[in-house]
């Protein structure tokens, strides 16, 4: 049965279905970079500096440093897709909620309608059977 919810129910479950790919989204970005980011970290871990000269220690040591700063930089962008995903999240929670009251209208509705076509049908089976039995006693 068909109600005139149906059409907003459509199109919040488009906006939840919209909300939740964003989620996924940015999921797969924030594990991206938390995985650059332990890649980076355990690379700055790594210490390079071998017997050589104070030239060679001084561009190790550079190279230390700047690997370093990227892995801080790194660890600042996880964290801020950390955060996109809670926004996010909170997004498609509320889109779900939205949805999931129009469906539930709907639902109401479509039962309001049942329940009103039964009586209906209840109530012409009852006017055919006095009928009969008015025919069958006169």
């Amino acid at each position: 049965m068909r109600t005139r919810l149906d059409a907003v129910v459509t199109v919040r479950e488009r906006g939840e279905e919209k909300a939740l790919k964003q989620v996924v989204e940015a999921e797969a970005r924030a594990q991206a970079a938390a995985e650059r980011a332990e890649a980076l970290r355990q690379a700055s871990r790594v210490d390079h500096r071998r017997k050589g000269s104070v030239a060679t220690w001084e561009l190790t040591e550079l190279a230390h440093v700047r690997a370093v700063g990227e892995a801080r930089r790194a660890e600042q962008e996880a964290e801020h897709a950390r955060r996109q995903v809670a926004k996010v999240r909170v997004v498609y929670t509320a889109a779900h909620q939205q949805a999931e009251v129009v469906r539930r209208v709907a639902e109401a509705r479509r039962d309001e309608q049942r329940k009103a076509l039964e009586r209906a049908e209840d109530k012409q089976l009852d006017e055919v059977a006095s009928l009969l039995w008015y025919r069958k006693v006169g």
